[in-house]
């Protein structure tokens, strides 16, 4: 932070001086004017030692003592004291002496004035992980801020988070390290768009936030007092940000199937444990046969946690891919009311949920989705344009969606592996969803999610992926890989496959038999974050 402004800090300096010199003059004045003569005895202690030995005087206490000249310390060893050291300051001699017999050490030829060796605490830069800075209430909701500075200092730090998205306005403040001048946490910074911009930098505004929930670290805008007002979930997480969309928030679903592909691919090299998708397909159709959702699935199975925004369509929309696949946490919306309470949550009335066409209830989860303020990629990005009086400062926006509640997830699925890193992501749904805390009403699956709860959880851990079908893409590379039948599956009983303990990362492609297969509902439709990242009615 100091290399930021060195100017400003020589001006700083230089007013501290000046008045450390003005307050020397006044306090020392007196005693000057009366050179050659008797100094008044009562004025040799100085008052806050005064203050310090009549609160207790059968104490020791440490002091400074300015002389006339240099002494060898006999006369605080005759009071009962002991030197410590000497400064060239005044000719002074810093001691520790009884309280009792501080005035008779002042009485002491040659000494000019005694004043109290106070402690002196180094002044460490504000962190803004304390929560009583905080003017957000979401990462109270699901116990995330109490973690923070814990024994176990749970920030998801070391964790990786990748955020297939509209990219991520990687010089912010907000993704640097523990300081402004350390290195930042994104880690990449990539493009998925055929013929798109190559930097990957957000241009649309909707990834910038996203990432500023996730892994926000609150330090706000420059010459602003914000620093911890606006907190992420996990503010010490890295970032991989992957740009999929447009300026206009429009990709297709290839663009984010090679997104997935790719933090899959290079997960264990930058440590990916999370996969946050703020986004929604066009169409609602079976698990089984959309592609995205077997994306979605063969990243789950091979390590990844992939948390899903669940829609904005209210309760009779229809739940698309991938939020409607079982394996990924989906995550509905609630309106936290602006307080710290959760005894008033309830759900948002945009925050889709219900069936899927697969009968499956979703949301799993819910986190605080409305009214949520994240990291503003710029005022002139698109998002700044269309929501302006929105907007809270030049770092922060406030918006609503369930866009903003699948980043808290993700959030407290990174502090959870940095605390238990041998998770699975099927561990981790079950730890989740039997540890949240329920929000009444309907659609609100387990409930909030709870950091603490889930790391102090003793008892056996269970996998969601229990009972559960795969997607038919992965159903068939599994049939290859063991050399079972895939026609009409009759030879196997899915149902007690641990798909857990299947070793994904040999899988070929190459060697799937796609012969007799009935894809029904394949469709290739895009995806757009424009019908589904915010609240229209918000």
């Amino acid at each position: 932070m100091l290399k930021r402004r060195p100017f400003l800090i020589r001006a700083r300096l230089a007013l501290a001086f000046g008045a450390s010199f003005a307050l020397g003059v006044g306090s020392l004045a007196e005693p000057a004017a009366a050179a050659g003569k008797t100094v008044p005895q009562s004025g040799r202690v100085d008052q806050n030692l005064e203050i310090k030995t009549t609160a207790d005087p059968a104490a020791k206490v440490r002091v400074i003592i300015t002389r006339d000249h240099h002494s060898n310390g006999k006369d605080v060893r005759d009071q009962g004291g002991k030197v410590i050291s000497t400064l060239d300051l005044g000719n002074s001699t810093v001691a520790e002496v009884p309280s009792s017999r501080v005035q008779e050490l002042a009485n002491q030829p040659g000494v000019v004035r005694i004043t109290y060796d106070a402690p002196v605490y180094v002044q460490a830069f504000q962190d803004p992980l304390d929560r009583l800075n905080l003017q957000s209430v979401y990462p109270l909701a699901v116990d995330a801020a109490s973690q923070w500075n814990s024994n176990l200092r749970l920030r998801g730090t070391g964790i990786g988070v990748a955020v297939i998205d509209s990219g991520v306005r990687q010089s912010l403040p907000d993704f640097l390290g523990a300081s402004l001048s350390g290195p930042g946490r994104v880690l990449e910074l990539l493009s998925r768009l055929t013929g798109g911009p190559l930097s990957g930098q957000d241009d649309n505004g909707h990834g910038t936030f996203v990432a500023g929930i996730i892994a926000g670290r609150g330090w706000g805008s420059p010459g602003r007092n914000e620093q911890g007002q606006y907190v992420g979930i996990a503010p010490g997480a890295n970032l991989v940000s992957i740009k999929v969309s447009d300026s206009t928030g429009m990709a297709h679903i290839s663009d984010v199937i090679q997104a997935i592909e790719w933090a899959t691919e290079h997960r264990k090299q930058y440590n990916l444990r999370v996969l946050n998708l703020s986004l929604a397909s066009t169409i609602s159709s079976s698990y089984m046969t959309d592609m995205l959702d077997a994306a979605v699935e063969l990243a789950w199975l091979k390590g990844l946690v992939v948390v899903v925004a669940n829609g904005n369509g209210g309760p009779n929309a229809p739940i698309t891919s991938p939020a409607n696949d079982p394996f990924v946490i989906s995550v509905g919306a609630t309106d936290d009311l602006g307080t710290a309470s959760t005894a008033d949550d309830r759900l948002a009335g945009f925050s889709s949920y219900g069936l899927t066409v697969d009968r499956i209830a979703k949301p799993d989860l819910v986190a605080p989705g409305r009214h949520i303020v994240s990291a503003l990629s710029s005022r002139t990005d698109p998002l700044g344009l269309q929501f302006p009086q929105r907007i809270v400062s030049d770092a922060y926006i406030s918006l609503s969606g369930t866009s903003a509640s699948a980043p808290v997830v993700s959030g407290v699925v990174a502090q959870i592996l940095q605390a238990r890193p041998d998770l699975t992501p099927g561990q981790v749904k079950w730890l989740l969803t039997h540890t949240a805390l329920a929000v009444a009403g309907n659609g609100t699956g387990a409930g909030y999610p709870r950091v603490g709860d889930a790391v102090r959880f003793s008892g056996p851990i269970g996998s969601s992926n229990t009972r559960l079908r795969p997607n038919l893409y992965l159903l068939l590379a599994y049939a290859s890989q063991k050399g079972l039948v895939p026609s009409g599956h009759s030879a196997v009983s899915w149902d007690n496959v641990s798909w857990d303990n299947v070793s994904w990362d040999n899988v070929s492609w190459d060697n799937v038999s796609w012969d007799n297969v009935s894809w029904n509902s394949v469709s290739w439709n895009s995806v757009s974050w424009n019908s589904v990242a915010w609240s229209p009615a918000d």
